[in-house]
């Protein structure tokens, strides 16, 4: 894929309409119905996949985590990427 680039990335999201989202106690789990396979997300990629809604770009999901979390988007970005690309990957997200 070649990693998420920022500058001309656009927004991210919103997911396919095969992919059925489950929150329970902040953790997000996703299903993809064509597949009938479950992805359960930990505590950060849940917060970014809540940020997959086609309002963000992968920077601006970055820098809301960033300030959410109190450290800098440099710390985070690489994590950012590489969970927006397995999203794709999995066929959660469609690339942007």
């Amino acid at each position: 894929m070649g990693g998420v680039s920022y500058a001309t990335s656009g927004r991210v999201g919103p997911p396919p309409p095969h992919v059925i989202e489950t929150e329970v106690a902040g953790d997000v789990s996703l299903y993809d119905a064509r597949r009938e396979y479950v992805l359960v997300l930990n505590r950060t990629a849940s917060d970014i996949w809540l940020l997959c809604d086609g309002d963000f770009t992968p920077a601006e999901i970055t820098d809301r985590l960033a300030s959410s979390y109190q450290t800098s988007p440099a710390e985070i970005r690489n994590d950012v990427d590489e969970t927006l690309e397995e999203f794709v990957t999995e066929g959660f997200l469609d690339q942007w």
